[in-house]
C-alpha cells in the first residue's frame, strides 16, 4: 500500500514539476511565480467548472475537492499542492 502510494506521489509531483517547468520556459517567469500561477489556473477551473474539482485535486495533488452534497473529499495520497506553495 506504501508502495502504491509514494508512486502515485511522485507521479502528481512530476506532472506539476512538469507544468511549472513549462510555464517558467515558454514565459520566463521564475519558478515560484509559475507554481502560484499554477496555483490561481486551478482554482480558477474548479471555481468555473466544480464538477472537475475532483480529476484537478486528484491529477495535481491539491486541496479543496468536494464530493457531491459539499462533503469534503478524503485524498489518501496527502496534501501535494499544499507542500508545493497552494
Amino acid at each position: 500500500w506504501n508502495a502504491a502510494r509514494n508512486l502515485q506521489q511522485t507521479i502528481k509531483s512530476s506532472v506539476m514539476n512538469e507544468l511549472i517547468n513549462q510555464i517558467v520556459q515558454k514565459t520566463g517567469v521564475p519558478a515560484d511565480k509559475a507554481q502560484q500561477v499554477l496555483g490561481v489556473v486551478a482554482n480558477f477551473v474548479k471555481q468555473k467548472f466544480p464538477q472537475l474539482g475532483g480529476q484537478i485535486d486528484s491529477l495535481l495533488g491539491t486541496s479543496g475537492g468536494t464530493q457531491a452534497g459539499g462533503a469534503k473529499e478524503e485524498n489518501p495520497l496527502g496534501d501535494i499542492g499544499s507542500k508545493l506553495g497552494f
